[in-house]
């Protein structure tokens, strides 16, 4: 389970993006988060993934604190992140990105991790051997969401996935994200189609100048005045 509470955070001593949040993701749950652009969505996953300088409060995820940790012990704990970028290695290749992935992993694990994600992007494995500066957005958003997939994370953190992606292609990847749901793996998802996130999500949170200002399940919030008008241009 992700905890978060009285979380403060920012860039600078005294300039706090995010004051007094909290949040809970239970395991295996698909957790939205929604705002405006400059709200602080970015900065919460920021936050937990260890890349805010300035935070206060406390984040744990399955009773272990991650405040004050480096990202690669954050990572070893089990959390991985998408960013908004993508983070691929575009003079790498497919497969070395995959591979990347799952580094430390014994060969045979290593192998059958990569088929298992080849088989949800069936993509990635028409290009395997190709860089991945060559593929298009949206196959290097498959590859990001596949190589953080490849340790098998506790917590999958996504930034704006449908970020300048087509939307067949988002469509794909949201179908992929809606199937998660009730795995292991406890998703927390940042994202601009409100809409769309929320179809799918099991909960969310709404955050606006840096604070939690709603909360409630998906369906909920879909029929909220509040975020009617506010994220999806109903009035």
């Amino acid at each position: 389970m992700l905890e978060i509470s009285d979380l403060s955070a920012g860039y600078g001593a005294g300039r706090h993006v995010l004051r007094d949040v909290g949040l809970r993701a239970n395991p295996g749950s698909l957790v939205s988060v929604l705002g405006a652009n400059g709200a602080g969505k970015s900065t919460l996953l920021g936050a937990i993934f260890g890349f805010v300088p300035h935070c206060t409060g406390r984040i744990r995820l399955d009773g272990i604190d991650l405040l004050g940790r480096s990202s690669h012990e954050i990572a070893r704990a089990g959390v991985r992140m998408v960013p908004e970028d993508r983070g691929t290695l575009v003079s790498m290749s497919v497969r070395e990105n995959l591979q990347l992935g799952g580094l430390g992993l014994p060969k045979g694990e290593l192998a059958a991790r990569m088929e298992q994600q080849l088989e949800r992007f069936p993509r990635l494995r028409e290009r395997l051997d190709q860089r991945a500066g060559m593929l298009s957005g949206g196959e290097q958003q498959m590859l990001a969401i596949a190589r953080a997939l490849m340790a098998d994370p506790k917590l999958l953190l996504l930034d704006e996935p449908s970020q300048g992606l087509a939307p067949v292609i988002v469509e794909q990847i949201f179908e992929l994200l809606h199937q998660f749901r009730g795995m292991d793996m406890t998703i927390l998802l940042v994202e601009q189609d409100v809409g769309l996130s929320l179809e799918i999500s099991d909960y969310a949170y709404v955050i606006e100048k840096g604070r939690v200002t709603r909360e409630g399940t998906g369906d909920a919030l879909l029929k909220d005045p509040h975020v009617q008008e506010a994220f999806l241009g109903v009035s």
